[in-house]
């Protein structure tokens, strides 16, 4: 007699595997294009960088959350928007693609590593890490201020005019209500977050469809550059969610008569204070081929 075949449900799922369907296969992950040293490192890493490079581990993720969704969640060939975060505009400069399953990340053994981290150890790892590759580089940033206003989550927390609705009509209404539930919206200091399908579709058609390039903001590149310049109005950069702390000078210039009042606009630096490492980009990411 022949054996029993086993129904579909008692196959067991090989791990990394499931149903593409219903698990979320998008992920958003930040990295600073800025110039920034932590413990004598430049931390900046942008899209051009990962295009130079082709492929890069994510090391010096100190949050468990994003940890945890590197570890357990991501998969070979799932996709990722490349976000700017804690520069004057921030957006989704690119795309790129996770290319490897998740390992222990060496950076937490390292002690001359920025985010090296005591407690973890080899044979007990407690941070890990993927490699991620260059896709492309998207024509036009997707400025998190236009996500916030489409949202109805911008300065003004109004929702869209009839015409602004038009410029983007290329949006589903599904597509729209995907950009407010984003958690880049709604949980911005998280460095890895998921995306869902719509949300990832609707970011990329406000890239190549554009349409909202004449609307007003500090966070629109093109409006701002047709706009007159203020002198006396010095621009910050724009906050990078909901909670991201706004940049400050590193170190407080003293007052003095002789001092050139453009001196201290040079060079965008961050606070000495210890900020949080979830949404920085890991010093030793590979800048060159």
């Amino acid at each position: 007699m022949a054996p029993k075949r086993k129904s579909q449900a008692d196959v067991p799922t090989p791990t990394g595997s499931g149903d593409s369907s219903s698990r979320i296969a998008h992920w958003l992950m930040k990295a600073e294009p800025d110039t920034r040293l932590e413990r004598g490192h430049d931390v900046a890493f942008s899209i051009d960088h990962l295009a130079a490079c082709k492929t890069t581990k994510w090391d010096g993720v100190r949050n468990p959350e994003a940890r945890t969704i590197m570890k357990e969640r991501m998969r070979t060939g799932d996709d990722v928007l490349f976000y700017h975060s804690n520069t004057k505009i921030p957006g989704v400069a690119g795309l790129a693609r996770i290319c490897s399953q998740s390992y222990p990340d060496p950076s937490a053994f390292d002690s001359n590593h920025p985010y090296h981290d005591p407690k973890s150890d080899k044979e007990s790892p407690k941070w890990w890490l993927v490699d991620v590759e260059f896709v492309e580089k998207l024509d036009t940033l997707v400025p998190l201020g236009l996500l916030q206003k489409i949202a109805g989550k911008g300065a003004d927390n109004k929702p869209l005019t009839k015409e602004e609705r038009n410029d983007v009509d290329y949006l589903s209404d599904e597509e729209v209500q995907a950009i407010k539930d984003m958690a880049l919206l709604n949980r911005g200091r998280l460095s890895v977050q998921p995306v869902e399908q719509r949300a990832y579709d609707a970011i990329l058609a406000l890239s190549r469809n554009r349409g909202w390039d004449h609307w007003p903001g500090k966070w629109n590149p093109r409006a701002a550059a047709s706009a007159k310049p203020t002198p006396a109005a010095k621009t910050k950069p724009e906050q990078d969610g909901a909670s991201e702390p706004a940049k400050q000078d590193r170190k407080p210039k003293a007052a003095s008569v002789s001092s050139k009042p453009s001196a201290s606009k040079k060079a965008k630096t961050e606070p000495d204070t210890e900020l949080p490492t979830e949404g920085l980009r890991r010093s030793s990411r590979r800048r060159n081929a």
